[in-house]
């Protein structure tokens, strides 16, 4: 009896994955939830559990290639029949339809008398409309555990000791997540958010170099490709248009030089990274058209609900862009210290998929690289339909209220949106709103 394991869709528009590494090889023991390979996709690195035991039979791909998603990567021999999803499965009708459908990290076959429960709803739909569901154990059902949770869930329940059908499923697709496993052993009904997939450290091995007199060829990284396709899907998706524009940033200048000192004795490193996060964050809030993408295929504008703002960030490994979550409902010392949190992360390429997707907007700040204050036309950075471009504050000469010369820090900006969706006047509207609350940063107290 045979498990056939295809490449999970890891989300995000990924339509393949680069195999990094096997962790197993052909006539291996693997028992369920033993890694099998680590795949690149995303600009993350994630782990595959097996969904079985059994011995490995067959592997299809070398590491290095990049099959696709729904490909077949590897053959496991099981011992259940049960566990069978190719060669010695008892044969259907031709007739008999069945779908693919994602759930979590698995890629499972539903068969043909078992659609009706996904209709006519979708699943997204249903996610909406239905409260938390109760346990399998409540509802009475006679479920296949391996369909309750993603095995690296099913693992942590065991761990816990925890009978995963007793747990209360929050997540996509009536899944138990971890922290729906932390509220069962706390003895709580909060409605949980889906967990965040394990952080895998990111493998950088050395590239193939192919070197004459004339020149020198290094093979792109997957991490190169995936930003390089994101840059080409972006340019080619959306009508980009960028203003430029600068403002007086004297009175910010003063509030951080203040509250640095107080954040520093709170182990805070506070810079001016923060003040753009939240001063974007209130211009968020007051144009939903900001914080929303295009669905082509369905022909609708999807506005978000949270306002998760991304952070441009360049390490050795390539741009990565993580967002922190819900910066309306943050302080800005909250903001700096999750900032940190995810430049490190980001560093040491610990950064997850849950980590940079359902961004609202993205900033990318120069100013740090830059020798002097300088525009940008930058990159959308999809599904987003804008994003702010900052450069270095840098002193420059300005007439001030009375037309008299003075000198002023002043902070260059490059706002770039998507001309789909956002019209110009709505743009230039919302800049002169940030230049507003950088101008002033305590407008962002009465206002922000």
């Amino acid at each position: 009896m045979v498990y056939s394991f295809i490449l999970p869709d890891s989300g995000e528009g990924i339509t393949e994955s680069e195999i990094v590494n096997w962790a197993v090889q052909p006539g291996d023991k693997v028992k369920e939830d033993d890694v099998l390979a680590e795949i690149q996709s995303d600009k993350t690195v994630v782990a595959l559990p097996s969904p079985v035991a059994g011995v490995i039979k067959t592997l299809h791909f070398d590491e290095g290639d990049v099959p696709k998603v729904g490909d077949v990567i590897l053959e496991i021999e099981v011992d259940d029949p049960k566990d069978a999803n190719s060669e010695g499965t008892p044969a259907k009708e031709d007739s008999e339809e069945k779908v693919v459908r994602e759930r979590g990290t698995d890629t499972v076959v539903i068969e043909g008398e078992d659609l009706e429960h996904l209709e006519p709803a979708t699943e997204l739909q249903q996610q909406a409309s239905e409260p938390a569901s109760p346990s399998a154990k409540d509802r009475g059902d006679e479920v296949d555990i391996r369909m309750l949770a993603i095995p690296a869930v099913r693992k942590y329940a065991r761990e816990k000791d925890v009978d995963i059908r007793e747990v209360p499923a929050t997540g996509r697709n009536n899944r138990v997540t971890r922290e729906d496993i932390d509220n069962f052993l706390a003895g709580g009904s909060k409605t949980a958010t889906p967990a965040a997939e394990e952080t895998v450290e990111e493998t950088q091995e050395a590239p193939a170099v192919e070197q004459t007199a004339s020149e020198r060829r290094v093979k792109m990284s997957a991490t190169r490709k995936a930003i390089a396709n994101a840059m080409v899907n972006s340019k080619h998706t959306s009508p980009h248009v960028t203003v430029l524009d600068k403002v007086n940033v004297s009175k910010l200048v003063e509030h951080r030089n203040r509250f640095k000192v107080i954040a520093a004795e709170q182990d805070v490193k506070l810079t001016f990274t923060p003040y753009f996060v939240k001063a974007l964050t209130a211009v968020l809030a007051r144009y939903p058209e900001l914080n929303a993408s295009i669905d082509d295929a369905a022909g609708e504008i999807v506005y978000k609900n949270n306002i998760n703002v991304g952070i441009a960030t360049d390490t050795e490994h390539g741009l990565f862009v993580p967002n922190i979550k819900d910066t309306n409902k943050k302080s800005l010392f909250q903001i700096a210290e999750e900032l940190t949190e995810n430049t490190e992360k980001a560093m040491e390429g610990k950064l997850t998929s849950a980590d940079m997707r359902n961004g609202s907007m993205t900033i990318t700040n120069v100013g740090a690289l830059s020798t002097s204050g300088v525009w940008s036309t930058p990159i959308i950075n999809q599904p987003e339909v804008a994003i702010l471009g900052l450069g270095r504050i840098e002193d420059e000469v300005i007439p001030d209220e009375n037309k008299q010369p003075i000198v002023a820090p002043m902070l260059k900006i490059s706002f770039g949106f998507d001309h789909r969706i956002i019209d110009g006047g709505t743009a230039q509207s919302a800049i002169n709103d940030l230049k507003k609350y950088l101008a002033d940063p305590e407008l962002l107290l009465v206002e922000g």
